[in-house]
């Protein structure tokens, strides 16, 4: 439903239409520091949760809909913890990997 999009060119403008954005983006310099480039720590998108009809991974990082599927990152937060997930991220993965590995262990 977007009325407007713009492209990370620093020259560009916002745009209505693909044809007036692919036309206008033949006209922009290609020149060092044009580029909008950013990152953010993208958390919350496959939140975890027990409840099928509440969340996309249980507690372990597998995904409720389909088998050998598994998730173990930050999107699975409920939201962005407000600080560098790092750390987070690294415990909670090494918990769910380390219980993933433990599964999947032939029988010795």
């Amino acid at each position: 439903g977007a009325k407007l999009v713009s492209i990370g060119h620093h020259d560009a403008k916002f745009y209505t239409s693909w044809q007036e954005a692919k036309a206008d983006i033949q006209k922009l310099d290609m020149k060092k520091h044009r580029v909008k480039l950013f990152t953010a720590h993208q958390m919350g998108g496959c939140a975890m949760g027990e409840d099928p009809s509440m969340s996309v991974v249980n507690s372990f990082g597998e995904f409720h809909h389909l088998d050998n599927l598994f998730i173990f990152d930050g999107s699975t937060f409920p939201t962005s913890i407000g600080a560098n997930p790092q750390l987070s991220i690294y415990g909670m993965v090494a918990k769910q990997a380390s219980r993933l590995a433990d599964q999947i262990k032939p029988n010795a």
